[in-house]
Order: structure tokens, then sequence, then C-alpha cells
């Protein structure tokens, strides 16, 4: 069943608040329903916990603010959250989101998680025909289905930029630290392990492409199930081919932790790429040590005291430190999505559409302005564009250690130098 959270100022993590009876469509009673999706279960539940509570805080924080209730079409309106489970799968996303617009009376969709589920929720929503306001899924190849059929899927405003203009961009620092010294690998041999999803492959793709810009030799990426939590024979390939870097990525919270610390285990004089380690409030906890001089760059940072603020109201409020990729992003597009309806006043789709292309918004972690058209800040209609802080879709790059994260590219904005790992 899918549950619905009111988000007043006194609802707790864990609260709910109803749950609407098997034919019930809420109509008419003063309430309009945003749904919130994530993967609430499976690999990456970790993550869908941290969608859910910034959607929450988000909520709470513009009640605060006097932006709810809203007029809607003349009539004040209360808002409410419905938290829709995408089972971090394409197929139980459609059924879910379908039940949450023709059953329970969702009116406009934010966030999400995977690209795979992106895929399929770009024709769900379209055939629906409501809004979807910051979906995280990242890879190109929806930019590419988009770019096919802009006018059809012409509601859906991607929220992560996609890996060849962003995500892939781990090149130049890296380039950077070998020339300043910083970092001595004893080869030029790298490899790339990847989750078996669109993201991955695409995240994959742009990164094998970065490093051998670089000077590194790299050869496909390998795949592994989103569920995978055994490395230990891939990794004794990686140390026969005397690999100097490591860059992997995989949603799954255990799969994440396993590699690592299996990857420490192995003892190769190697530097990690941790791509999406940080995206799980508890990775240290999981990794412990074996995380340490593990760099990555795949989320925003706390660089202005606006944004150390957040975090320790988050923290107050939740009990346990934001992964900011997931809380962060949803809190910001919640907030987007409530200023979209705002302007518009009514909840007709072209019009949205248009407020929604037309938005600039400078949020907690990004500056936000989607597309009209592809360029080279972004590769399709309605992607976010990427841009320096406070500028578009910003990522640093961070160096782990001890369980902190220090910035250490760009150097604008370096907390700390890079340090090379011991072991190399």
């Amino acid at each position: 069943m899918q549950v619905t959270a009111l988000g007043a100022a006194g609802l707790f993590a864990g609260s709910l608040t109803m749950v609407f009876p098997r034919g019930a469509r809420a109509q008419g009673d003063g309430v309009l329903r945003l749904g919130v999706m994530g993967p609430m279960t499976g690999p990456a539940s970790r993550t869908g916990e941290a969608f859910r509570q910034g959607a929450i805080l988000a909520l709470e924080d513009a009640r605060e603010a006097g932006e709810v209730p809203i007029t809607v079409d003349g009539e004040e309106r209360d808002i409410e959250l419905v938290f829709v489970d995408s089972e971090s799968d394409p197929e139980a996303a459609t059924r879910a989101v379908r039940d949450a617009v023709e059953r329970q009376g969702v009116e406009m969709m934010v966030a999400g998680w995977h690209s795979s589920v992106a895929m399929a929720m770009t024709d769900a929503v379209a055939d629906l025909g409501i809004v979807h306001i910051g979906h995280n899924g990242e890879s190109q190849y929806i930019c590419e289905k988009i770019n096919e059929d802009p006018e059809r899927y012409s509601g859906w405003f991607k929220g992560w930029a996609s890996p060849p203009i962003f995500a892939g961009l781990y090149g130049e620092p890296l380039r950077h630290f070998m020339d300043e010294g910083l970092w001595t690998p004893p080869t030029m041999n790298a490899a790339v392990m990847v989750e078996d999803t669109d993201f991955g492959r695409g995240w994959g793709d742009a990164l094998v492409e970065q490093l051998g810009e670089a000077g590194f030799d790299v050869r496909p990426y390998d795949v592994s199930a989103l569920d995978e939590t055994e490395f230990t024979s891939l990794l004794t390939r990686y140390r026969a081919r005397n690999v100097s870097l490591v860059g992997m990525t995989t949603t799954g919270s255990v799969g994440a932790s396993n590699f690592v610390k299996q990857f420490r285990a192995a003892r190769m004089p190697a530097l990690l790429l941790g791509h999406g380690l940080t995206w799980f409030p508890e990775w240290y906890d999981l990794t412990g040590e074996a995380s340490d001089f593990t760099v990555t760059m795949d989320s925003p940072r706390a660089i202005a005291p606006y944004q150390e603020e957040w975090l320790e109201r988050y923290r107050e409020r939740f009990d346990e430190d934001a992964a900011i990729a997931p809380a962060g992003h949803s809190y910001d597009y919640m907030r987007i999505a409530l200023k979209v309806i705002h302007e518009t006043g009514t909840m007709e789709r072209d019009r949205l559409i248009e407020t929604t292309r037309n938005i600039a918004h400078q949020g907690v972690w990004h500056f936000y302005d989607f597309a009209e058209e592809p360029g080279e800040r972004a590769l399709c209609y309605n992607e976010v564009k990427i841009g320096g802080f406070e500028e578009g879709f910003f990522f640093p790059m961070v160096q782990l250690k001890g369980g902190e994260t220090q910035i250490i590219w760009p150097l604008e904005h370096a907390q700390a130098e890079f340090e090379q790992p011991p072991w190399v």
C-alpha cells in the first residue's frame, strides 16, 4: 500500500497519517497531494529514506515560511506528501506511480532515484499527464530518449546532470594531482566497475573516456548486479593487471561498502574512486577505515554557512547526518515544486511546464535552471544546467578520511590537499 505523510511542523520522520482504501481517490477535500518517489524498500532503501526525510523537511520549512497552504485555482489547499516506492525496479515504479495518481489523487511528482527507473517513468508520467520535477535519474540515455520526442516528455524535468558533461569529470583533478607530485601511481593502468543499470553504464562510458583523456590505460568497464556483494575475484584480476586506479559505482549500500572493504583487503597499490559511497548516511559505519583516502565527486558539499546550517537542522530533526545527494536534492526540488505551483496558480499541466522551464531558483545545494534546449550546460530539454558553485548543478571532489569528507577540488573551494594513500 502507498502511505501518505502530512508535512506539518510537528510530524516525526516515522509518522503515518493515513492509508487510502482501495478504490478511493480524494478530490475536493482541500488537499493537494504531491508524490515523492524513491526506493523506499529494496537494496537502496536507505537512499529512499533520505528522499523521504528531505521532502518532509522541505514541507515543514515551506509551511513555516508561509508558503503552505497554497492557492490553486482560487482555492486554498493544504499540501500532503505521498511516498511512492520505486523498489529500485522500473516495473514496480510504474505500478506505484499509476496507483498514486489514479487511486490516491497525486497531482505532481517530485524526486526519484535510478536511471533505469527514470527511463520507465518518463513514459508513465507522460501517459498520466502530470509533471515530474527533479528525478535524479542521471544517465545520458534518458536525454537521448527525451530529445527524440521532446513534446511527449515535456513534463519531465531531469534533476541530475548527465555523466558526459558532469559525473565523469575525474580526469582533470587526477591529472593535476600527478603533475603536482601529490600522487605518483606505479602504473597508468586503470579499471572501472559499474552496476548493471542505465546509470552505471552511462557513468562507466563517461569515466572511461575521461580517464583515457587523462593518460590512463583503461579497458572497458566491468559490470556487476545491483545486489552483488562479492568482488574478490574481480579485484584479483585488477591486481594481476597492476592497476593503480579503480573507479567504481553502485547504488546498493551493502554492495558499495563491501567493494570498499574488499578493495582495502586486497592491498592493491591503487587509488579508489568511490562514486556513490556517500549517498548512504551510514557509509563510514559500514566501511570504517577501509574508506580512508577514497576520493569521490558524487554529491554536493557544504561550502557556504547556510549549507552547514541546513546540515545541522537536518541532524537535529532526524538524528542522523544527511546523505546530501538524496536528502538535499529532494529538499530543494520539493521547494521548487511548491514555488512553481504558487507562481502558476493552477495544476494545469502546460502552464506548470511553462513556469518550471522559466524558473530560476537558488536552492540550498545548487542554483537550479532547466534547459530550454540541449547545449553545453545540459544534454537535453528540461535537464538541470551545470555550472560553478551557486551558478548551476555543481559537485566538488572530496577525499574521505576518518569518516570526514574534505573538499580537494576545485582548488578555490579546497579545504585540504589531496593525500596519496600510504599503500601506493
